[in-house]
């Protein structure tokens, strides 16, 4: 993956955070068995943007790091004794700003979300994607080209301190098969604890793009 650095603006100075940090370990933290897949655990079918609800509803009910409760099938929500949450959501809306989906035949996106009060970083967001999709998603994930980095690194220099409009950072990224689009949001205090991932088709990127320059100064690479 072409990532060397990921930027995190810090409340009284800017701080970088390595793409390629500690591995992520939800058995301590949310609570995720991520590491099902070092195992040798398979799943029975993808559940990826492009399929139909009812083959992501099947993929989510054997995937065994997502571990659906009864009842659950696109939607799955945690809450873990030490207060860390997590989310996965698998939608017929496209990423980011919610628009009428053009059927309701087909899941457009996948988001995740994150809490962890012990702290979040950028690889906790990459390891979540290689473990809840498996080894062709993490390779493809691990090659695709950085398209897409928000604030620029020219808004991050200039800035005097933490601002509300710098603290929340992300990157989107396209590989071969999907585009992905991940983001940190910092505290005042400086501590990161909330993120998000969303998993699209490519189709999706110039609305996401188009969304993020209303609200962000952007870096887009030429693609």
């Amino acid at each position: 993956m072409r990532c060397d650095r990921w930027l995190v603006l810090g409340a009284k100075q800017i701080k970088a955070l390595s793409c390629w940090g500690k591995r992520l370990r939800w058995a301590q933290g949310a609570g995720l068995t991520m590491a099902c897949w070092a195992a040798g655990l398979q799943l029975a079918a993808w559940g990826i943007p492009g399929q139909s609800p009812d083959q992501v509803a099947a993929w989510v009910r054997d995937n065994p790091v997502l571990r659906p409760r009864p009842g659950e099938t696109l939607n799955i929500n945690r809450v873990e004794p030490d207060g860390s949450r997590f989310t996965f959501l698998a939608s017929v809306a496209p990423p980011g700003r919610i628009i009428n989906p053009l059927d309701r035949e087909t899941i457009r996106s996948e988001r995740m979300t994150f809490f962890r009060p012990q702290g979040l970083t950028a690889e906790d967001l990459f390891q979540a994607i290689r473990d809840v999709y498996g080894p062709e998603i993490a390779a493809d994930l691990d090659q695709a080209v950085e398209v897409i980095r928000y604030p620029s690194p020219e808004a991050l220099a200039s800035s005097p301190g933490y601002t509300l409009a710098l603290a929340i950072q992300g990157v989107v990224l396209r590989g071969n098969q999907f585009v992905y689009w991940l983001e940190l949001t910092q505290n005042p205090d400086g501590r990161v604890q909330q993120g998000q991932v969303w998993v699209f088709q490519e189709e999706w990127l110039p609305k996401v793009e188009g969304e993020l320059a209303e609200r962000f100064p952007l870096q887009v690479m030429t693609r």
